[in-house]
């Protein structure tokens, strides 16, 4: 090999040490999938979503996602406030939009949107609004913005993706995307409900069209791109107005060269995506008031770790016997009599726990009272459970509180619960806190009478309560709500099928197999496993390391 002469050399280094410090051109596109539940992202084929979370997109960027993201608390989970609010960075306390038909009237000359803020810091970037929503024509205009309201979501998709791959593309751009909200109005807000199954299959579609004409882009390496889609709510049934996590627990997904890999830390909201796109274009939003925050460089990849770890109870129920297999001393006493249990079937664990409906009876958990948990509020609950189509009041599954106000320490995983529309009983989660809102009511899973159905609770190092509820189908559902001021101690038992006071009124009527307890957060893997092993009648104790 010849040598290159040294002041080649040099003067090729030169070059490429002036080009890497060539500040790349900042790029951003922010999507909005109107109506897409945070659960529906990891049930439903959606490719190009999955490629962006796991940073498949292109090498030299990477993924990151929430799976309990959080829409607005200060006003109903409609569409239009939402909407204003991942426009603006603000809540609707102070862009003044709480429900449908109010957004004409929003404050958006006090808080414009983020493409108005970057127009007119920048006035030399090209700004686009795409919509198909009428409502929308008042979402935050900005005369140096261009928006337009098209005529459907898939003549937007193709304009924006024609427009991406060419050197007149804007530099910023929000799209707003109705096909999920329409899906899950038709069918159901659910992986089995087949129009909001395909809609959000096209959705995907519409997104992995706009990721192909970025990186088809002839100056594409010289640009930085920031890729960030969310939703404005989530839903139950064919409806999303309802409080209680359904309709509040919704997705993010962010690609970008300067973002950290994984899971988000903590409880983003939808509104932190236009912060951060106005801090990734390098405006100072320390000084704008804004209620969202930058995000994309905290992750938390939780560690895998083994099943026992942490397991403090693994209760089982063969024949009249309750039995604890976790080894530690916690023990279950039946109440009531050993009528309360039964072997009439062989469940998921060769046996299980009925509770007939009747004042007294159940099971208290002895040593539950003392349990110690990591980051103190950390636990992690699994069990199957069959109820019939009613309940008489609202029964507790699992609980150490006294149920007879929400607001009372600790917890309850409940039944009775009916949500709007709902035709039989729910399954919701209470838990107390110590700020402001002094209770969160996670609410309500539509059970399928009669049959076994799985259901986890856990509260994640993230400062997150999940519930996760697994059908016959296949399909694991959650929801979450904010849990850093849960107040868990109470000094009472856990109980299963009544409160902590074990003396609660309305008696639960149904049946209750293979619970466990650990003082962990177990992960959304480990959720996933257990509920799979039960499908095909495995218990617990078939699986753990």
């Amino acid at each position: 090999m010849k040598k290159l002469p040294l002041l080649l050399f040099v003067a090729l280094a030169s070059v490429l040490c002036s080009q890497e410090a060539t500040p790349r051109r900042p790029m951003a596109l922010l999507i909005m999938l109107d109506g897409m539940r945070a659960d529906a992202l990891f049930n439903t084929h959606m490719p190009n979503l999955h490629k962006l979370m796991k940073g498949e997109w292109h090498p030299d960027y990477k993924g990151a996602f929430s799976d309990c993201a959080q829409a607005l608390t200060d006003a109903k989970p409609s569409s239009a406030t939402n909407h204003a609010a991942i426009a603006t960075g603000v809540t609707a306390t102070k862009h003044r939009v709480f429900n449908n038909g109010q957004t004409k009237d929003g404050n958006f000359k006090e808080w414009p949107s983020w493409l108005g803020r970057l127009a007119n810091a920048k006035p030399q970037l090209k700004t686009y609004f795409l919509y198909t929503w009428g409502e929308n024509d008042h979402t935050a205009p900005h005369p140096k913005v261009k928006g337009k309201r098209g005529p459907s979501d898939a003549a937007n998709g193709r304009e924006l993706a024609q427009l991406l791959a060419t050197k007149d593309a804007p530099d910023a751009t929000m799209i707003f995307v109705d096909w999920p909200d329409a899906g899950g109005h038709g069918t159901g807000f659910y992986p089995y409900g087949t129009s909001f199954v395909r809609a959000q299959m096209q959705s995907d579609m519409l997104v992995g069209n706009l990721m192909k004409a970025i990186a088809s882009r002839e100056t594409f390496a010289q640009e930085d791109w920031l890729l960030m889609i969310t939703a404005d709510h989530g839903g139950m049934s064919t409806s999303h107005g309802m409080w209680g996590g359904q309709a509040s627990t919704i997705p993010i997904v962010m690609a970008g060269r300067h973002i950290s890999q994984g899971q988000l830390a903590g409880i983003p909201n939808h509104y932190d995506l236009p912060v951060t796109a106005l801090a990734h274009f390098g405006l100072d939003v320390s000084t704008m008031k804004l209620d969202g925050k930058v995000i994309g460089k905290q992750v938390q990849n939780p560690a895998k770790r083994p099943l026992k770890q942490g397991l403090q109870a693994y209760i089982t129920f063969d024949d009249k016997e309750a039995k604890n297999l976790a080894g530690t001393n916690i023990k279950a006493t039946l109440l009531g009599g050993e009528d309360t249990a039964s072997g009439l079937g062989n469940g998921f664990a060769g046996g299980f726990l009925r509770i007939p409906g009747f004042a007294g009876h159940g099971v208290a958990l002895e040593g539950t009272e003392k349990l110690q948990f990591e980051n103190k509020t950390n636990f992690s609950i699994t069990m199957w459970v069959r109820l019939p189509e009613s309940q008489i009041g609202d029964p507790a599954i699992i609980s150490n509180k006294d149920w007879n106000s929400g607001q009372n320490p600790g917890f309850v995983l409940n039944a009775g619960k009916r949500g709007d529309g709902a035709p039989w009983t729910g399954v919701g989660f209470n838990y107390a806190r110590s700020g402001e809102v002094n209770r969160a009511d996670l609410n309500t899973f539509h059970i399928e009478p009669r049959e076994w159905v799985f259901y986890a609770v856990v509260l994640q190092a993230n400062g997150a309560a999940y519930v996760y509820q697994g059908r016959r189908d296949g399909n694991l559902h959650w929801i979450a709500e904010h849990a850093e001021d849960i107040v868990i101690n109470t000094g009472m038992k856990w109980h299963i099928g009544q409160d902590g006071t074990g003396n609660y009124k309305a008696p639960l009527n149904g049946d209750i197999d293979d619970l466990a307890i650990w003082n962990r957060a177990i992960t959304f893997d480990d959720v996933r496993k257990i509920y799979q092993a039960g499908r095909i009648g495995m218990s617990l104790g078939d699986i753990l390391e």
